[in-house]
């Protein structure tokens, strides 16, 4: 495939993935959460339109999240006329019966744009990757609505995407800009949602392992990935202060509140009495999203499933930072144990790209392969 033909197909494959979130936007009712969050993006673009931006380091509705991906709604809905905002219901029963429009709508179409722009950057290494991401039934509802997903699933591929292109610069210069690009998404992505920092793990353990892969002088290699892992670890932290403005003001306290929230919660009776195994995640990525009917035109996601195991080691030999965000992702899903569906987003793009991977081993080769061999005897 020519330059021009690819992409004509990754554009394709990108307004797909658009068209499919709009429908989604249009289509899917209110979900639990959604009024959480459009009420934060509310009292965030109360202050913007005053012109108060020093009134966001008191802003930060369930402070157990950080507030990024929350005044990114908020920026979303700032030119809208206000309205009456939404209670601060923390315990619904179930999810509100309505929110506001175009307020609702208008987050969630900066949420699915966000998405979008994820399946972009897979076009860019695989465009049978980006395509099963484009259809993928969780990553489509996830990333159209107002919930926290869209912005660190788009963060997190852009960092671990930066890395990868470091590692592989010749010349020092690009590869410092690379990596100075992958600290300050690793630091949006953390400043968005904590678990979508995984990539990040992902990186270092990928680093770590090609730094102290040769044969000789791995002292040496190993000493000089911590002092450049150190501060590419260091300079993210940094970022993800400077994008959590919530933090300013007392910065230990309310940092260590939010992050032993989310292990409180892990913990609570809401989560034990979902009753939900271990091996949930594999649950949710084997079937498509089962709620609202008529709202996903191409349900694949077990074929997608099916072809990730096919692909993974393909995935494991020529993407090795990808198998590595895979199964770090996978190892914390089982271990973590909150178990909500949205959670599978954190590895839906490395998970797609083995898909890709395993669609080619398995059926487009073996196909290849058979038709040149029937034109041959023809």
């Amino acid at each position: 495939m020519g330059k021009v033909g690819r992409t004509a197909v990754v554009l394709g494959i990108v307004a797909l993935a658009w068209l499919l979130r709009a429908r989604a936007v249009q289509m899917l009712p209110v979900d639990y959460d959604e009024d959480d969050y459009l009420r934060a993006a509310q009292d965030m673009a109360e202050v913007i339109r005053a012109g108060e931006w020093g009134d966001l380091r008191e802003l930060n509705l369930r402070p157990v999240h950080p507030p990024l991906a929350k005044l990114m709604f908020g920026l979303a809905i700032a030119r809208l006329p206000p309205v009456e905002k939404v209670p601060d219901r923390p315990y619904l029963p179930g999810p509100a019966a309505s929110l506001p429009q175009p307020h609702l709508d208008v987050a969630r179409y900066s949420a699915a744009l966000l998405g979008t722009l994820e399946v972009l950057l897979l076009a860019i290494l695989n465009p049978l990757g980006a395509f099963f991401l484009a259809i993928h039934t969780w990553t489509i509802k996830y990333t159209s609505q107002v919930m926290l997903e869209a912005l660190p699933a788009f963060t997190s591929a852009a960092a671990v995407m930066s890395y990868e292109r470091a590692r592989i610069c010749d010349v020092s210069e690009r590869k410092w800009g690379w990596l100075l690009l992958s600290a300050v998404f690793l630091g949006l992505t953390a400043a968005a949602k904590y678990v979508y920092a995984l990539a990040g793990i992902a990186i270092l353990i990928h680093w770590a392992w090609v730094c102290i892969s040769g044969t000789s002088g791995r002292g040496r290699r190993l000493l000089r990935w911590l002092g450049q892992a150190l501060a590419w670890g260091l300079l993210s932290i940094a970022l993800f202060f400077l994008f959590n403005p919530y933090l300013w003001p007392d910065p230990v306290n309310r940092l260590a509140d939010s992050i032993f929230g989310n292990v409180l919660f892990s913990r609570s009776t809401y989560v034990q009495e979902a009753g939900l195994p271990p091996y949930q995640a594999f649950i949710w990525l084997i079937q498509s999203v089962p709620w609202h009917p008529g709202v996903f035109l191409l349900p694949l996601d077990f074929l997608i499933f099916v072809l990730t195991i096919l692909g993974l080691r393909r995935l494991w030999r020529d993407w090795l930072l990808y198998a590595i965000w895979l199964f770090t992702a996978f190892v914390f899903l089982f271990l973590w144990p909150t178990k909500w569906p949205q959670y599978v987003l954190v590895l839906t793009f490395p998970l797609c790209l083995s898909a890709a991977l395993g669609f080619t081993a398995v059926i487009w080769e073996p196909l290849r392969s058979w038709w040149e061999r029937r034109a041959t005897r023809s």
